[in-house]
Formats: structure tokens, sequence, C-alpha cells
């Protein structure tokens, strides 16, 4: 098998078909992995989480390529990440960190930019290059100088008078509201007056009612049996909620 190379990002398909293609014209011993490709815009939270989830299933010598649009206007220094055997091309927005930081301890360059690079699509014209280069033998720190990167911090939840503090760091497609928690409290929980349901599989949770329980990503997740917790709630990535303590209440 070829070397992988996985992309996550918040563009269209036609331009991740560009990255593909200056790739392959450079080597075809190569696997892609489209990991992600429906990212909300500009919702590098989202991405991170996505990319630190999903990129430790993937053999060490796997190529990321994670990129959430900075916005135009916005400062777009693109860097390489190595950790644990892994590699990280994306814009230093903080997307590659938590996933680096997962894998052990991530040591970063600043890309070179080629002179012909377009100012909008660091992808095809950075990134991709850059991954090309690194399958056809082209030591890392031959592509760019040492750099500090930019960290994403997913917080952490905090005790309140009346429960505790969580902020939403991640919606998937269904309307399931992850929270930067790791682990329940052994308490009953409400949000916004609804009672969450401490459940270890949706199944046991009644049609149309709201639970709550850590995800296979090992990070806790509110629900809707049958329904969307981000409708009901009115909730989206970066929003601090309060989980209320029923015991604090009643």
């Amino acid at each position: 098998m070829g070397r992988v190379i996985t992309f996550l990002t918040d563009f269209g398909s036609f331009y991740l078909s560009q990255m593909k293609g200056v790739i392959l014209q450079r080597t075809g011993d190569v696997v892609f992995v489209e990991m992600a490709t429906d990212i909300p815009p500009q919702d590098v939270m989202s991405g991170a989480f996505a990319l630190m989830v999903a990129s430790r299933y993937f053999p060490p010598g796997t190529i990321h390529i994670a990129i959430v649009d900075p916005g135009v206007g916005t400062k777009r220094a693109a860097i390489c990440v190595e950790s644990g055997g892994h590699v990280f091309l994306g814009p230093d927005n903080g997307i590659l960190m938590p996933a680096a930081r997962a894998l052990g301890s991530p040591v970063a360059w600043m890309l070179d930019v080629p002179e012909d690079a377009s100012p909008t699509f660091h992808g095809r014209d950075v990134f991709a290059r850059a991954a090309a280069e690194i399958i056809c033998g082209t030591p890392i720190e031959d592509l760019g100088t040492p750099f500090e990167p930019q960290d994403l911090d997913l917080g952490s939840p905090r005790i309140v008078a009346n429960g505790i503090e969580a902020s939403v760091i991640y919606v998937d497609n269904f309307g399931n509201v992850v929270l930067n928690m790791r682990r329940l409290p052994d308490s009953d929980l409400r949000l916004m007056g609804r009672r969450l349901r401490r459940v270890r599989t949706y199944g046991e949770a009644g049609w149309n009612e709201s639970l709550i329980t850590l995800g296979s990503h090992g990070f806790a997740e509110i629900a809707v049996n049958g329904g969307s917790a981000a409708e009901l709630f009115g909730l989206s990535t970066g929003d601090r909620i309060v989980l209320e303590d029923i015991s604090c209440s009643e």
C-alpha cells in the first residue's frame, strides 16, 4: 500500500480534486482518504476536534492535510507539524494542534511558500506540494523553518453554583452536541429546563427523549433520540452552556 494522505476541509470537492491532482503529478504511490469534507465554513474548532478524533486511527507515516479557511484578510501562515509518526499540514489557526498533541510531542515548521502560489489556495499550491515532497523523500526541515504554532485550547468544564459550565466543541451531522467534558458526573443533569437522561447507548432513551452520554470519541455528547439536540437547544460550536445539577435545585 502507498503512503496514506487524508483530507479534512471546509472546501468543496472541486478544490479537493485539485489538491489530489497536484500530488499525483509528483508521485503516484499514494492512498487518498477523505476524512471530512463537510466541516462548516471557517469552523476551526469543529475541524480540530474531527482531526483529533479520527487521525489516531491511521497508521504512523500518514500525512494529514487539514484546511479550514481562516477567512479573507487573515494571516495565512502555512505550517507542517510532526507528531507520533504522523505529519500534519495546514494553516496556522490551531486546527492541527489538538491532534498533534494527542499523538505525542509536536515539532513544527513554517513552510516556505512557492513564488507562484496563489494567496487564496495554499491547499493546492503549498500543502499538496509539500506532501508530495515528503513522499518523495525530502526531509521536512528542508521545506521550511522551525516554528512555534498557534495552539487551540478546547477548554475544560468548570464547576459553577448550580452545576457544570461546558463548551460546545462539535456538532455532528445528526445534530448531536459534543462538549469539552471527558467524564459525566454521578448526578442527574438538566439543560434549559429539560432533563438529560444519562445512558450508555441511544437505545436506552425513549423516542424524542433528550440524553447525555460519553460518545465513542471519549467526550460527553448531548443528543435527542430521533431528533437534533442542536436544533432543540439552539446550540452551535463555541457556545457555552450550564448543565444544571438537578439535585441542587430540587
